[in-house]
């Protein structure tokens, strides 16, 4: 089978650190990715002829990281394709070039001189001067390289790296430089939740005498500034001391009121979010009755039709119960008749949708025997 000759080219970039240095280092070399490599081949030697090889290695990846030696001094990369061909090897470099000090890690908040908000213009301090015949390349995290035009803005939340060089009239590019900047352009996350709560058809909430609000507030990037918590109604508002530790409780003086829950959250680089959320705290118990009605059977025996309601102004009636001489409590849905001989108890009680429950109520009812009629004389 005919071998297919490869003709790759490579751009291979130096690389500099320039955040706080650690004292170990190491050898980094990246270049640009070629369509047809299935993988690549590093070598250094430490004779630019490479009589010996010192170091070798395969790798699918377009940049290595590798452990420095003294006797490293000179590398190149051939691309090899799926058939196994090795392409024409890249340019020498040297080693020396390509060797960068392991930074440390950056903490996110300690520092906010490399945070950006949504509108920012990143100015490169390069040595761009098209009318000295500089021209200047960059490019964030993997994307491609660019040519600087004098102003960058960053698209990804969150950390990203930019890579830049300049290249003069005869050639020549300076070691890479990178700088680091975050992209901040969120308010604070605000998350919440109310117990012991019911919902009407509507999507509406109602709270009750047990419920709490269990908030959380969090920001990823820059921090939180600041965080106002607010419970306030048509005609008063009340600041919330608030503790993520602690659950907030809703002021019995809001009953059967409409509460809005506004939160107002700002973190360190200004980014500001609200949140709001309605609901109606209902902690009065119902109010439940009964109408008993007497009425005569055929053999004149009086007999009581019990009809019970209940109505309550906020959430509504979940449901009506009563009970008849201590017996279990039964769920009332239409009237009843009590017409057996004896004396009863009768108990009744309403719980609302907000789970609020009305104080039992007593009845007694009392049924005789049946009076005959005396025969006429």
């Amino acid at each position: 089978m005919r071998k297919i000759k490869l003709l790759f080219y490579f751009i291979l970039f130096l690389s500099f650190s320039i955040f706080a240095q650690e004292e170990s280092r190491y050898i980094y070399i990246e270049w640009e990715k070629i369509p047809k490599a299935k993988e690549y081949q590093i070598q250094i030697s430490d004779s630019v002829k490479f009589f010996s090889i010192l170091y070798t290695e395969k790798t699918k990846e377009t940049s290595v990281k590798i452990e420095p030696n003294a006797r490293y001094k000179y590398g190149r990369i051939a691309a090899i394709d799926d058939l196994g061909n090795k392409g024409k090897p890249s340019d020498i470099f040297e080693i020396e070039s390509r060797i960068m000090e392991k930074r440390k890690p950056n903490a996110l908040h300690s520092d906010l001189s490399n945070y950006l908000t949504a509108n920012h213009l990143i100015q490169l301090d390069s040595s761009d001067n098209k009318s000295k015949g500089f021209v200047t390349y960059y490019k964030i995290n993997d994307g491609k390289w660019l040519n600087y035009q004098g102003g960058i803005q960053l698209q990804k939340e969150g950390k990203n790296t930019i890579q830049y060089y300049s290249i003069d009239l005869l050639g020549n590019r300076e070691r890479m430089k990178a700088v680091e900047y975050i992209l901040d352009t969120e308010g604070p996350l605000a998350e919440f939740s109310i117990s012991d709560t019911f919902q009407d058809s509507e999507k509406f909430l109602y709270t009750n005498k047990n419920s709490k609000i269990n908030l959380s507030i969090q920001d990823a990037l820059s921090g939180i500034q600041s965080a106002n918590v607010f419970l306030r109604t048509a005609n008063e508002s009340i600041e919330i001391d608030w503790n993520e530790k602690e659950s907030i409780s809703i002021p019995e003086k809001f009953s059967d009121r409409t509460v809005e829950l506004f939160i107002v959250a700002t973190d360190r680089i200004g980014n500001t979010k609200t949140y709001s959320k309605f609901f109606r705290h209902d902690i009065k118990t119902p109010e439940v009755s009964s109408d008993i009605f007497p009425k005569k059977n055929t053999e004149g025996r009086l007999s009581y039709i019990t009809q019970i309601q209940a109505k309550d102004t906020c959430s509504g009636i979940q449901g009506i119960f009563y009970s008849i001489n201590n017996g279990p409590f039964e769920v009332y849905s239409e009237p009843f008749t009590i017409s057996e001989v004896g004396e009863y108890e009768l108990k009744i009680y309403a719980i609302d949708n907000a789970g609020n429950k009305s104080p039992i109520q007593y009845e007694r009812i009392k049924i005789s025997e049946i009076q005959k009629k005396k025969p006429v004389k």
